[in-house]
């Protein structure tokens, strides 16, 4: 999807079409010489978007006049292609589990990453099936917060005084990182914001694992395991908060892993610090057809579920107590496909609880 509602659909018959909601047929077709795997429109301007196939080509696509504008071959099939959140670079998984990123202006290379385990049976690599991002606290900082804390139980710091505390605990690698970072800010992000928060991405791969890395430096930061995936066009989605992570499953479940364990301990050898290996995770049943294969799931944005929530007769008026409600709404909901085509929506019974208790008179919405 486009942020102005366009939709995008990669084709087994060689083939890209755009949708719009409001139309009740196809826009227009993109013809390709071989199968598309995976589309993506440009994060602000959506007259553009990537494709990535069989034939091993990273093609940027001008829509309006449906032509590929600049294209770059890539070493193995595409699997997977996305554009980095600020646009910068097209990102494109290939079939052996390397991930090469290409400036988008030209499509030139510009640096990889080999997701794949060091030993065992899959250390040669496996197909990446899903690319995602998200924003993530930076290690160096919790790390400084959590020494801070109790040094500074009675004090109410300005936000000069907390960056300078921040500062002084701060690694000289952190502190580089964290100038690179406040430099390219989006619009409105401030200085803290930067110190705090780095941008990392998700990829999802063919040996039942899910690795998170850093933008700022490309390094592994976090494993993620419990799910099955050894052949499915899998992918692991991100809440709106960047909380949670939700993945599908070969074994009829949806994986759900907290991305914000401030208690996780970083594994360590000869001093040496590593990513950390993440297999504890929450899951439920998602499917229970022939084949119980969940092939994808997705947040529903928080937005969405307020104004659900606000027009179900069922929930209202204790809905009007949404705004004293303490919780993550960006993870209230689960929408799930399975391998049948069928389509559930999953509401977490907590946070309906929640809301309830708001509006009940301990709450304070209904007296």
């Amino acid at each position: 999807w486009s942020h102005t509602h366009f939709l995008l659909s990669a084709c087994l018959d060689m083939s890209v079409r755009l949708y719009h909601y409001s139309k009740p047929g196809c826009l227009h077709i993109f013809q390709h010489a071989k199968e598309v795997v995976s589309v993506s429109f440009h994060p602000s301007d959506d007259r553009f978007f990537i494709s990535g196939g069989i034939d091993k080509k990273l093609r940027l696509w001008d829509i309006t006049d449906g032509r590929v504008k600049e294209w770059a071959q890539a070493p193995d099939v595409i699997t997977a292609a996305r554009f980095t959140p600020d646009g910068k670079y097209a990102v494109a998984g290939l079939f052996r589990g390397q991930v090469y990123f290409y400036d988008t202006n030209g499509l030139k290379y510009y640096t990889q990453i080999a997701c794949r385990n060091r030993s065992g049976k899959h250390r040669a690599g496996k197909k990446v099936t899903g690319i995602s991002f998200l924003r993530g606290e930076r290690d160096d900082w919790l790390q400084a917060q959590q020494k801070a804390i109790p040094e500074n139980k009675e004090l109410k710091h300005s936000v000069s005084d907390s960056l300078s505390t921040l500062s002084e605990r701060l690694t000289d690698s952190g502190k580089d990182v964290a100038r690179r970072m406040s430099s390219a800010l989006r619009p409105g992000t401030s200085r803290p914001e930067a110190l705090r928060y780095t941008e990392r991405m998700l990829v999802t791969t063919n040996d039942s694992r899910v690795r998170l890395y850093g933008l700022s430096d490309f390094c592994l930061v976090r494993k993620y395991k419990g799910h099955t995936n050894y052949s499915m066009q899998i992918r692991a989605r991100v809440s709106g908060s960047g909380s949670h992570i939700a993945c599908g499953s070969e074994s009829g479940n949806v994986f759900i892993w907290d991305t914000l364990d401030k208690n996780r301990k970083r594994n360590s050898a000869k001093g040496h610090q590593t990513h950390d290996k993440t297999k504890s995770s929450d899951h439920f049943e998602a499917s229970r057809a022939p084949l119980p294969i969940v092939t994808d799931s997705a947040f529903f944005p928080s937005t969405s579920i307020n104004e659900a929530l606000l027009s179900s007769d069922q929930v209202f008026p204790f809905s009007l107590g949404m705004d004293r409600v303490d919780d993550d709404m960006s993870t209230a909901s689960i929408l799930t496909l399975d391998y049948d085509g069928t389509l559930r929506v999953f509401l977490r019974k907590s946070c309906l609880d929640n809301i309830l208790d708001a509006a009940t008179p301990r709450g304070g919405t209904i007296t």
